[in-house]
């Protein structure tokens, strides 16, 4: 018997007969401990996932590979894949099998719409930007006209799930500028910012399709975007921290990011403390003009529901399943077409609007209103027909599409009635638990906010007022406004007296007076006598309207800084220094190369006693200086002047 590693020898044969073909002999190495295959954590948790009590005995638990169903569904999609199966063991107990498989396996095409998993990790994120971006570039480039490179842009946009708006195309378009698309498409910063806000808002209608955003079980939004959410913030918060703002003009004058960030409106508590001076000068307005508050609430049709009594809500699947923001354009609409009754019949009101969601993502509107008196039944009336005009008819709707309360102010204050909904919707503080569920005020502030991000819905507006931009920007005034000062030399005292009046109730913080200087609530913005700057220096503007400066890196033009306030053609600086950014290690190394730089040269100069050297030199220069003061002198008093010039010049005068 040969042996394993026998040399092959070719057998006797005659030399006619053709070559006989040796077999080969491999050796198969076996492992003497068998071991199981290494699975996936997902697939370790599949392991263990058991359909509900009532399947144990049937057949599709014994004799099917139900399993390999459900996992081939879900295992592509990182965290989410098990939020997918918890949903899909509760639509099994209270549906059947069948519809819940259905049901996550839409889940699955929708997440893979764009050919990958949305539900992907930040990280995997920011590699397949950069993959992408690089690919773009070979392929775009491989393109010569403008008009071919664009088309070729939107096509590598869309094989990713991205487009550009048609009002941006059409402004680039108009404005020559449709290379920065381009450049846009080709840039990986440009694509990460996309694909996190559109993954995000995907994930989360998968969620609301899935039941899991819902009283009883993720409240307002899903535990997935909350966590996406959080570990974003962590990671712009420690970006802010080591990112630092310097003056170019003085280096020693830096802050970090993060510093003027928490400075700023940025900071939830100041946001906060800003909305509430700006309704409370609102209020007071209302009572020193007699004015009536009343405060509103409208609320979606039942379609707009995913989530009834606990259970997928029959309309809203047969409306399309609509999302969040779909239902906010409604409620936009209802009071558009309010506004526009308004206007008709030479209504005005001041106030503030309120965005939130219900407990399954349903977004609802708060309004708290200030109007005159004869005013207040007529535009309560026409916002209840008009929230009422879409399905009047379906159960609850006259109950709950729309409330009205009217504000007593001799029984309490107006900004009483939004102050937790302003703090619910922003950082909960004051609020010890959330009404809607069985939350903390801070949990629930953190998945409101997390809700109006994911679903890009902006959760305050103000309703008349004038421009709290100017607020801002005259509150970096700090000194008065001299009489004094050249640059308001041309104002009269009424007007001097009227500009220093704005000034100091934005510094104090006093709402009411700011908008009774600037023309009241209901002034216009062309005629507010104080307005916010945007133009660029003259040198500058025509250096981009000539192509030669861009100030974007996608080379198109950028929109307008705030550089300062015109009032009565005369402009006041608000922006006096030239801040940039640079990342905070690479700063500091700088300075301290710099200061190294400084104290190297000097140590240079002491090492080789150059001071010494140039003061042996000084004090040469001196006595020769001296010693030449000496023999003027000399020369003066024995009258001898003359021999002191030099040949061909002129004798000095010395008459005087």
């Amino acid at each position: 018997m040969n042996h394993l590693y026998t040399p092959q020898v070719e057998p006797v044969r005659h030399y006619s007969e053709p070559l006989t073909p040796v077999a080969h002999k491999r050796y198969v190495s076996k492992s003497a401990f068998p071991t199981k295959a290494r699975l996936s954590q997902f697939a370790q948790y599949m392991e263990d996932f058991r359909l509900p009590e009532r399947y144990q005995l049937s057949k599709l638990n014994t004799l099917t590979s139900w399993k390999d169903d459900v996992y081939r569904a879900c295992f592509r999609h990182r965290d989410f894949s098990r939020h997918m199966t918890r949903s899909f063991l509760d639509v099994c107990d209270k549906r059947n099998y069948s519809e819940a498989l259905l049901m996550v396996q839409a889940a699955n095409d929708r997440l893979l719409s764009s050919g990958h998993s949305a539900a992907m990790s930040d990280d995997e994120i920011v590699q397949f930007a950069a993959a992408k971006a690089r690919q773009f570039k070979i392929e775009i480039s491989k393109l010569t006209t403008e008009q071919e490179q664009f088309y070729k842009a939107c096509e590598c946009l869309d094989s990713i799930g991205l487009e550009f708006s048609e009002q941006t195309i059409k402004q680039k378009a108009w404005a020559g500028e449709l290379f920065s698309l381009v450049n846009r498409v080709c840039d990986e910063i440009y694509l990460r910012r996309q694909l996190r806000r559109k993954y995000a808002y995907e994930v989360e209608q998968v969620a609301r399709d899935l039941a899991l955003v819902q009283r009883h079980k993720q409240v307002y939004c899903s535990d997935f975007s909350v966590m996406r959410q959080s570990e974003r913030a962590t990671a712009n918060r420690s970006a802010l921290e080591n990112t630092v703002a310097f003056d170019a003009s003085d280096l020693d004058n830096w802050f970090t990011i993060a510093e003027l960030s928490d400075k700023s409106i940025s900071n939830p508590e100041l946001r906060r403390g800003e909305m509430f001076v700006r309704l409370r000068g609102f209020e007071e307005i209302a009572q020193e003009n007699g004015h009536a508050a009343v405060f509103l609430t409208s609320t979606c049709p039942s379609r707009f529901h995913p989530i009834s009594n606990g259970r997928v809500n029959s309309k809203w699947v047969q409306a399309g399943r609509p999302d969040a923001r779909q239902g906010h354009a409604h409620l936009i609409g209802v009071w558009q077409a309010l506004g526009k009754f308004m206007a008709n019949q030479k209504i005005k009101v001041y106030g503030l609007r309120i965005v939130e969601p219900h407990q399954d993502g349903t977004p609802h509107h708060h309004y708290l209103l200030f109007m005159s008196n004869e005013h207040r039944d007529i535009v309560t009336n026409e916002f209840h027909r008009l929230a009422l005009q879409d399905s009047p008819n379906e159960k609850g709707a006259a109950k709950y599409r729309f409330k009205a309360e009217h504000i007593d102010f001799s029984k309490g204050s107006a900004v009483g009635y939004v102050a937790k909904y302003l703090s619910k919707n922003i950082d909960g503080q004051h609020i010890d638990s959330d009404k809607g569920s069985s939350l903390s005020g801070i949990e629930a502030a953190e998945r409101v906010v997390c809700w109006s991000r994911v679903n890009q819905i902006r959760q305050f507006q103000f309703i008349g007022g004038p421009s709290v931009t100017v607020w801002r920007e005259m509150r970096r005034l700090r000194e008065e406004f001299e009489k004094e000062d050249a640059v308001l030399s041309d104002l009269n005292e009424t007007e001097h007296f009227l500009l220093e009046k704005i000034r100091r109730s934005a510094d104090v913080g006093d709402w009411k007076d700011f908008c009774a200087a600037m023309g009241g609530v209901f002034v216009k913005r062309k005629d507010q006598p104080v307005r916010v700057q945007y133009n660029a220096p003259d040198t500058i503007q025509k250096l981009m309207e000539s192509g030669e400066f861009s100030p974007t890196r996608f080379g198109d033009t950028a929109q307008g800084r705030v550089s300062g306030l015109m009032f009565r053609q005369i402009f006041l600086f608000t922006r006096f220094r030239n801040w940039q950014t640079e990342n905070k290690e690479k700063f500091l190394a700088a300075q301290k190369r710099i200061m190294t730089g400084v104290v190297d040269y000097f140590d240079a100069l002491e090492a080789e006693k150059e001071y010494e050297r140039m003061c042996e030199q000084r004090y040469e220069e001196y006595e020769a200086q001296a010693a030449y003061y000496e023999e003027l002198e000399a020369l003066i008093l024995l009258g001898d002047i003359e021999g002191l010039c030099s040949v061909g010049a002129a004798p000095p005068d010395t008459r005087h």
